[in-house]
Order: structure tokens, then C-alpha cells, then sequence
């Protein structure tokens, strides 16, 4: 049965602005800070933004990305998750749909021996956690607006480039991140998800789900 004040928003003669701040009231009086921010994040996914995307990294360096749901995600992935769950958090590598692979991360990449193949092995984003003492972590993170997740094959090939820049498994991370749980990507590509990887998304930002393997 409907609460009341709930029942109240299907009112006919609210519409337009009086419907949003009726709606926004009801929301405020019964969601939670994480639901709200849940809900906004949703929203500015599916609302087009001609004016992109701006990310700032740890380093406090802000870069503009191209318009979309990846470059929200993206953003998401090096505002928050970063911050969350990684102790000394830093971007190596960024690319996006307009500018695959950008010159300034490639070069850092190839100074501690990275060596990616554009057009074979490019990863979304590479952040690095170098605030351990036994050594810097290495974490590939791939962004899923629509698919392209961390597979059993995709894991393979990016634990490839690592080792070879010699960082032993146990320091590297793989992470697959959504805008939602909920969303049409995450229900498709989450069966598929490596054992031994990761998976996190925008609106439950501390939150990160591990995908268990032998």
C-alpha cells in the first residue's frame, strides 16, 4: 500500500516544476545521503553534457574529457575510488573514445617499463598506489558504459604488460567499473567478470565487490 505523501505525487494536477519539487521534497524526506546521490549520479548519465567532463587527478591536475557516460564513469574512478581505496594514489594512464592514447601518459607509462600496444592491449585507466613499502601497485581499471569489462582474457593480457615491466602478480589489481549496478552494462558483463579481479560502480562508491578465483 502507498504512503500517503508517496501516493500524493500521482496527482494529476502536478506537473512540470511543481511535480520535480514535489518529487525532490519526498525524496529529501525519505532517501538516504547514498540513495539521493545514487539517483544523481544515474541522472547525469543519461544527460548529455556538450561542455565534457572535467576530471581532477590526485596531483590536484585537471584535465577535460569528452562528453558521456565513460567519462563520468572515468571521473568517478579517479575522484573516488582512488581516494578510497588506494593509500597514495596516482594516475599513469588515461585514454578515452577522442584521444585513445594521450602522449603525456604514454611516455610516464614507458618509464617504468609499461609498454601497451594501442592496438591490442589499451586499457581505460591505470592508476598506481605508491604508497606501500614493499613497492608500487599497479591497478588496470576498465570503464563499462556498455561492455568491455575485465574478462578471463582481458585479465591475461594486462597481467602480460605488467609482468613484463616486472611487477609480480600479488601488485597488480583489476578492477571493472559501472556508472550502476543496475544498469544494462552491469547486468550483462558481470557473468563474465575474472575470477580474482574487481568490480565497483559510481553510485556505491565505497563499495568494491571481489570476484573470487582458485
Amino acid at each position: 500500500m502507498l504512503t500517503t505523501d508517496f501516493a500524493a505525487l500521482f496527482n494529476p494536477a502536478l506537473v512540470g516544476t511543481a511535480l520535480d519539487g514535489a518529487i525532490a521534497t519526498w525524496q529529501a524526506a525519505n532517501l538516504t545521503g547514498p540513495a539521493l546521490a545514487r539517483i544523481a549520479l544515474i541522472r547525469s548519465g543519461a544527460i548529455a553534457n556538450t561542455e565534457g567532463v572535467e576530471v581532477e587527478f590526485p596531483n590536484h591536475e585537471t584535465r577535460r574529457l569528452c562528453a558521456g557516460e565513460s567519462s563520468i564513469i572515468a571521473k568517478a574512478v579517479i575522484e573516488e575510488f582512488a581516494r578510497r581505496f588506494l593509500t597514495q594514489p596516482a594516475v599513469l594512464w588515461l585514454s578515452e573514445s577522442a584521444h585513445k592514447v594521450v602522449a603525456r601518459d604514454d611516455l610516464l607509462a614507458q618509464r617504468i617499463g609499461l609498454k601497451i600496444d594501442a592496438a591490442k592491449n589499451l586499457p581505460d585507466i591505470i592508476l598506481v598506489d605508491v604508497g606501500h613499502a614493499d613497492g608500487a601497485i599497479l591497478v588496470f581499471v576498465e570503464v563499462v558504459a556498455t561492455d568491455g569489462p575485465i574478462s578471463d582474457t582481458r585479465r591475461a593480457e594486462l597481467l602480460k604488460v605488467a609482468q613484463a615491466a616486472n611487477f609480480p602478480e600479488r601488485h597488480v589489481a583489476f578492477v571493472t567499473a559501472y556508472l550502476d549496478r543496475e544498469r544494462p552494462a552491469a547486468r550483462k558483463t558481470f557473468p563474465i567478470l575474472a575470477p580474482n579481479s574487481f568490480a565497483w560502480s559510481a553510485s556505491e562508491p565505497a563499495t568494491i565487490i571481489s570476484i573470487f578465483g582458485g
